[in-house]
């Protein structure tokens, strides 16, 4: 387990579960903001974790979806290329959420904040027990999710 304290220690955090991902990424969060997701270094691991194929899946799960066009342009550009291996859903505003927010790589890495209004938390790179508890929620959250966020906008 390793903790983190300031927004760069909680990229760094993220970046290494993410580099330790083999085939399924999911993410629970209010927003994207903490995460500086269009960095460069950032989206190729995400570019090439869609490109390695073979079932392998992200799946951002958001309370509030409102900004990701606007201020991630990049990773909008990713979501319209990988489509099939990649999504991004509101979370259900009526049905509870966790105060928590954790990213789950393949099924035993996990980052964890226990309030999604802080930064702080930690890493757990092997932690299965903690893996399945969270896996369960986010799935329960995912197929409640009422929106999904759209790279292409329809026109007249």
């Amino acid at each position: 387990m390793n903790a983190f304290e300031t927004p760069s220690e909680f990229r760094a955090a993220f970046d290494a579960l993410l580099a330790g991902t083999h085939r399924q990424l999911r993410v629970y969060d209010h927003d994207l903001s903490l995460l500086d997701i269009d960095d460069t270094p950032r989206l190729a691991a995400l570019r090439a974790l869609c490109v390695a194929g073979g079932g392998r899946r992200i799946e951002i799960l958001l309370d509030d979806i409102s900004r990701v066009a606007r201020d991630h342009p990049r990773l909008m550009l990713l979501l319209r290329d990988f489509g099939h291996a990649f999504e991004i859903r509101q979370a259900d505003p009526d049905a509870p959420r966790p105060d928590e927010a954790f990213v789950l790589a393949d099924r035993h890495g996990v980052l964890l904040r226990a309030d999604k209004s802080a930064v702080h938390g930690t890493l757990h790179p092997d932690d299965p027990g903690t893996a399945t508890a969270l896996h369960q929620s986010f799935e329960g959250m995912w197929q409640r999710a009422p929106a999904s966020v759209s790279a292409t906008t329809l026109g007249l």
